[in-house]
């Protein structure tokens, strides 16, 4: 019976050594771990570089719908101008506009050009 506590003593031993001695496989992953780091740090660096473009083109956009804002708010104004009937003139030369842009007419003794290439 005195070889049994010998047998779990070197079978200890043996367990011991095993998990402070680094294996290949703990070798292998950290050198997969090392080999794959440039590729993730790239991965990374061209994330962030397109995310910086879309944001350029979304600020981009952002100015131009921000312009386009603006003519429209200007156009809006003169609509108003023009419905609280503040100036008679304004109203007038509105009208007239209208009448030509949408409807095609014209004032008497108005030169009329047809251009016949947009027909």
């Amino acid at each position: 019976m005195p070889k049994q506590p010998n047998k779990q003593i070197a079978l200890l031993h043996k367990v011991e050594r095993r998990l402070t001695k680094p294996t290949k496989k703990k070798r292998s992953i950290s050198f997969l771990v090392l080999l794959a780091l440039p590729f993730i740090m790239l991965y990374a660096g061209h994330r962030i570089f397109t995310t910086n473009e879309a944001a350029a083109a979304m600020a981009a956009r952002n100015a131009q719908i921000r312009q386009e804002s603006a003519q429209l708010a200007a156009a809006n104004e003169e609509y108003q101008a023009v419905l609280r009937n503040e100036d008679p003139e304004l109203y007038y030369e509105y009208v007239i506009r209208i009448a030509r842009e949408r409807l095609g007419l014209s004032l008497p003794g108005d030169q009329l050009f047809i251009d016949r290439a947009l027909q």
